[in-house]
């Protein structure tokens, strides 16, 4: 029985050594391969979480439910009762189940959408194109684009008005029955079955659908279809516009995750700072700045209540001297909760004195998965090792620290560690941790306690598995006391760990070029010079943001002279200053990789 997260996450971690841990001298513990085995993994265990007709593969692989063609669930979302009221008539088919149950929990959902997609901007190499949105050949869109997009889609149908705001979809009664939700979709209302119980606000939820907003900018900036990113950007809009109305009031989760404390400015800074960087409008950005005014570092890590660090990353990336109005830097901030809160290198007090554990990993007090929080400050030290590789902060901090925490808990989850056996469900054939998810058993008979604990799996789910309580602390568990609370996976705990070893793979085993430039075709639409009859300038504008891929002009004379290049990559305007060239006919190429056109320009 999976009840939820019910007690707030105790932030400070397990000492169990007076010696800190050297995380400068830490070497990768895997092949290249391995890590590219591990994040494809990992995020195709989202497609087994996939909810209504959409393809998910546990249930299409599954050769009881395909023998009788029962391959979808609930596919009547929407159409039960809303708010313990009278049966709606929405459409909220689709979106992702919450952990190893099916409800659908717009805390934890916003959140691994959000990560994902950070994970993919700061790391597209990392993220290759291996199947469609089916899992059949591929289509020319990275996979993670084509997986999160079940939550987007789904996101959308959640703001049916500019007043209502669906945050959950099911109830505690989803827990009754153990059993694949392709199965439990025929169940009695009260055990989890069509068509389910729905919860709106007009009031509350702005910090969830402050997420929503962030991944739905997110995902406008990077889906290649044109159509789609207006989509995005119209729902990112409407989502943010309800946040603000709504900022500081979450939205209780009925049984389930009863928030711990009512912040909410990290969500809507969040969603700000990703506005500015969709729309270029500078109002998001004070926005964001002003959410965050007077406010100091989270001390806690990236989850699904808390994405403080997120928003340090993009307000940094924006401006290293963004600050909160009382000396505090939030480049600084990012920096302080690396070092002291997850590194807890010894020239950084920490918060509550703990000192770091003898293997380098932080056994976070919560029972609620030690390995996704642990996770969530991987992601926080390799976003804060991007910016100073990429020159945005400077540093007097041995970076290696921050970059070789990333490898070391990416490495204790895949298997370096007191168990040795392996977190993520199935990596490289190792399922001797157990999982606690219905349709990754794939079983429809709701079996007895005993029976989950010794059953054989059928799919190597790649879902990351909750993790120990403490060192050496693993109730290897489906069922009984709260060792399920160790064995629990879902859509929050895969999501840090892509986002993780994105970082890695990045590295490691990138991928040549970003997959949506590779099939994009440079045509004249794609820019438009202008004047075609110019005096002192002439005006290169992107009008079709189809890749991201490095592009230039160039200006030749009419005899192939080259007069002048100039590097327009992402640049929606450039100028080029023609005032001291003579009158007569010029050329403007515009090259991207190995595709060019031209235009036929003249001076008067």
């Amino acid at each position: 029985m999976s009840a939820k997260k019910l007690i707030p996450l105790i932030l400070s971690a397990i000492s169990i050594s007076a010696n800190a841990y050297d995380y400068s001298s830490y070497s990768a513990a895997y092949s290249n391969s391995d890590y590219r085995e591990a994040i494809n993994m990992g995020l195709k265990f989202f497609g087994g979480q996939r909810c209504g007709d959409s393809h998910n593969w546990m249930l299409v692989n599954n050769s009881e439910l395909q023998k009788n063609n029962e391959v979808s669930c609930h596919t009547q979302d929407g159409k039960g009762s809303v708010n313990g009221g009278g049966n709606g008539s929405y459409d909220l088919t689709g979106g992702w189940h919450d952990c190893g149950d099916h409800i659908k929990v717009g805390t934890t959902m916003g959140y691994a959408a959000v990560s994902l997609l950070i994970a993919y901007d700061v790391w597209p190499e990392a993220f290759q194109d291996n199947y469609d949105e089916a899992y059949g050949s591929s289509n020319n869109i990275p996979d993670v684009l084509d997986e999160v997009k079940y939550a987007t889609d789904y996101f959308i149908k959640c703001f049916p008005n500019d007043n209502t705001f669906v945050y959950y979809v099911g109830f505690d009664g989803d827990h009754n029955v153990w059993m694949t939700s392709a199965r439990q979709s025929k169940e009695k209302v009260a055990n989890g079955g069509d068509p389910r119980p729905v919860w709106t606000a007009s009031d509350k939820g702005g910090p969830q659908a402050a997420n929503y907003a962030s991944a739905l900018a997110l995902m406008s900036l990077h889906y290649p279809d044109a159509d789609y990113k207006e989509l995005c950007k119209t729902y990112a809009i409407k989502a943010y516009n309800f946040a603000k109305r709504n900022k500081s009031a979450h939205a209780t989760i009925p049984t389930f995750y009863a928030s711990p404390n009512s912040e909410w400015t990290d969500e809507l800074a969040l969603a700000a700072i990703l506005l500015y960087k969709l729309t270029g409008e500078s109002q998001y950005k004070t926005e964001a700045l002003n959410y965050l005014s007077g406010k100091w570092e989270s001390n806690s890590p990236l989850a699904w209540d808390t994405v403080s660090d997120f928003a340090y990353y993009y307000i940094a990336k924006d401006n290293s001297s963004a600050n909160n109005g009382q000396g505090g830097y939030y480049a600084s901030f990012l920096e302080k909760n690396v070092y002291r809160l997850h590194l807890q290198d010894p020239e950084e007090p920490t918060s509550d004195g703990s000192e770091c554990t003898s293997n380098g990993f932080p056994y976070y007090r919560s029972k609620w998965g030690s390995n996704k929080l642990a996770l969530g400050g991987a992601v926080a030290a390799a976003l804060y090792v991007k910016l100073v590789e990429d020159g945005d902060v400077n540093t007097t901090k041995n970076i290696n620290k921050a970059k070789n925490f990333t490898y070391r808990i990416v490495d204790y989850v895949l298997g370096k560690n007191e168990f040795n056996h392996t977190f993520l469900h199935g990596f490289k054939g190792d399922m001797t941790h157990k999982i606690h998810h219905r349709n990754a058993m794939g079983r429809n008979d709701n079996p007895p306690t005993e029976t989950k604990n010794s059953a054989e799996y059928m799919f190597a789910s790649g879902g990351l598995i909750g993790g120990p309580s403490g060192y050496g602390q693993f109730s290897n568990i489906i069922e009984g006391g709260n060792g399920f609370k160790e064995t629990e996976g879902g859509c929050d705990y895969n999501a840090p760990f892509v986002a993780a070893i994105a970082s890695i793979v990045a590295e490691k085993d990138p991928v040549s070029v970003n997959l949506n430039d590779a099939e994009a075709t440079l045509t004249e639409n794609s820019y438009i010079v202008y004047p075609t009859y110019f005096e002192d300038y002439i005006i290169v504008d992107m009008i079709e943001r189809a890749y991201n891929r490095s592009a230039s002009v160039q200006l030749y004379s009419i005899d192939g002279q080259l007069i002048q290049t100039i590097d327009i990559t992402n640049k929606i305007s450039t100028i080029i200053e023609t005032s001291s060239l003579p009158t007569g006919f010029y050329i403007v190429k515009i090259s991207a990789d190995n595709d060019s056109v031209f235009y036929k320009v003249a001076k008067k």
